[in-house]
């Protein structure tokens, strides 16, 4: 079958534009969890500014079992800094955190 015949083939056009609709439905769902996966992440917005107005203040993080009680130095995108009650500063990654308290 030539190349002219087949995109000619009706049936076969049908089925070609069937398959282009379900990967644009397929491309736009990946898009929207891709979004609502970015906007679940910790910490999300809400928590990130809340983080923020915290700045110089103390607060505990939880990192599995293990507890880091600091002031709050700084807040990056990937990691926040503490400064502990020696005066040592520590970078913990956010992904390790499963829980924030604040004290004050």
């Amino acid at each position: 079958m030539s190349l002219l015949r087949f995109l000619l083939y009706s049936p076969m056009r049908r089925r070609i534009r069937i398959l282009q609709a379900r990967l644009e439905l397929l491309s736009d769902r990946l898009d929207r969890m891709e979004k609502r996966l970015e906007e679940s992440r910790f910490p999300d917005p809400d928590t990130r500014e809340k983080l923020r107005a915290a700045l110089g203040k103390t607060l505990t993080l939880q990192i599995d079992s293990s507890l880091i009680r600091g002031t709050l130095v700084s807040v990056q995108y990937h990691s926040l800094e503490l400064q502990d009650e020696t005066g040592q500063r520590i970078t913990v990654p956010v992904s390790r955190i499963t829980a924030v308290t604040f004290d004050d």
